[in-house]
């Protein structure tokens, strides 16, 4: 399925075909550029960077790989519980105030890392701040919302979002390898976690707001002197909306859910190890940091491409691209021993992360329609989580037991290739 055009647009006329009116500053882009920042922040909370604490933690603290295994199959376990009910709320309620509790706890939960001594503490703490969404770019909240406030300008909208989660890495990787090099790992943690706590509950509070509808608005900035009953029939005239019920008696959600969901097992088993990985072949800490930002530099480059590519080509075939660019990053992964293989893995991952990332909040509101697109996305992200979680432990055990990463980062391999025939294979809904 191609986005559609801005040409043409059914929503630029209400419902008794008077041209609506676009204002002249539209505080949907407030929404996308507060999501940016509360995203790109939650990854750095230890979701892309704890790979940067394996090794520190493991040198003081004695701790097995497959304990940060656990830690992360914890976060992603609590998400897939957690998220059924938090997309309900946003679509009931909005990421407000839901978003300054949860997240402000969740970030606090995060500084209470500086003070563990025993492996269940970290696996217990990254339970919880999974339960509160804060997962991944907490993506339950920020593509959810963000596809509320757009039809027509979502791709424009989503890369704005996404745009702001690299630009946030670029300055996170080196400065948590920073902290962790000059103060410590527990100093890290803790000024990681603060930040948190000083940057999602004020915008969260201030900034953010439920949809267009309760401000007046209608989506994509246009507005009309008649309010809710044709603002509504006029989002419908640009997509349908299914409900949670609906979407889950459709074969289209569950092919999705399954091509995420073995991207995430396939992921989630290389992204986590990765860092350590290229530090016991014997690369350079601090290279290791600065090819991580390349990791941003890519991921902003994969925003503006796929926002050109989405009106030329179906979503489903760039998911697929997304998934070969990841195969060849954790193919490179496995053998790489240098700055420069390290940078390129990087590279590659960036960009196929990014497109994957984005492909998915673009395709279940594509597919699906807006009005109900929290409760659907918080089912697809708990099941895709769940088939995710227990890649990251077993991957670890494996590398304890036998000294390598290599065989469960190859069946990793092969999930993601399974991922890109079932994404390819799938059509959109019947209407």
């Amino acid at each position: 399925m191609k986005l559609p055009s801005s040409q043409n647009n059914p929503n630029e006329h209400n419902s008794e075909g008077a041209p609506a009116k676009a204002g002249r500053f539209y505080y949907g882009w407030v929404i996308a550029i507060s999501m940016a920042v509360i995203g790109g922040w939650t990854l750095s909370m230890g979701v892309a960077n704890f790979g940067f604490f394996i090794n520190p933690m493991r040198e003081e603290l004695d701790f097995d790989r497959s304990v940060f295994g656990w830690a992360s199959s914890a976060r992603t376990v609590g998400a897939a519980v957690g998220g059924i009910l938090i997309g309900r709320l946003i679509d009931q309620h909005g990421p407000r105030v839901l978003l300054a509790v949860f997240g402000g706890i969740g970030a606090a939960s995060i500084a209470l890392i500086s003070m563990i001594s025993h492996e269940w503490h970290l696996i217990a703490i990254y339970g919880i701040v999974g339960m509160l969404g804060m997962q991944g770019g907490a993506n339950i909240y920020t593509g959810s919302v963000v596809a509320k406030w757009f039809v027509v300008k979502r791709t424009k909208a989503m890369s704005v979002m996404y745009l702001g989660l690299p630009m946030v890495l670029i300055f996170a990787f080196p400065l948590t390898q920073f902290l962790i090099d000059e103060f410590g790992w527990r100093t890290a943690w803790l000024v990681i976690g603060l930040a948190g706590v000083g940057l999602i509950v004020p915008i969260s509070l201030f900034l953010l707001r439920r949809q267009p509808e309760d401000m007046g608005l209608q989506v994509d900035g246009l507005f009309s002197d008649s309010r809710s009953s044709q603002n509504e029939d006029d989002t419908n005239a640009v997509e349908r909306s299914w409900t949670r019920a609906e979407a889950l008696r459709s074969g289209t959600f569950w092919r999705l859910t399954l091509a995420f969901g073995l991207h995430m097992a396939g992921q989630q088993s290389v992204s986590l190890y990765r860092w350590a990985h290229y530090a016991d072949q014997g690369v350079d800490p601090t290279i290791i940091s600065y090819a991580a930002s390349m990791e941003g530099v890519s991921s902003i480059i994969a925003v503006f491409t796929l926002g050109f590519l989405v009106y030329r080509f179906r979503l489903q075939g760039l998911a697929s691209i997304g998934f070969i660019l990841m195969i060849a990053s954790h193919s490179l992964t496995i053998v790489a021993s240098t700055g420069i293989e390290v940078t390129i893995a990087t590279i590659l991952f960036g960009l196929a992360v990014t497109y994957l990332v984005m492909v998915q909040s673009l395709i279940y509101p594509a597919f699906f329609g807006r009005a109900h697109i929290g409760a659907i996305r918080g089912v697809s992200l708990s099941v895709s989580m769940g088939l995710g979680a227990a890649s990251a432990p077993l991957t670890g055990y494996v590398a304890d037991s036998i000294g390598t990463f290599a065989p469960v980062w190859w069946v990793a391999v092969s999930l993601l290739a399974v991922s890109a025939f079932v994404i390819g294979r799938t059509n959109p809904p019947d209407a």
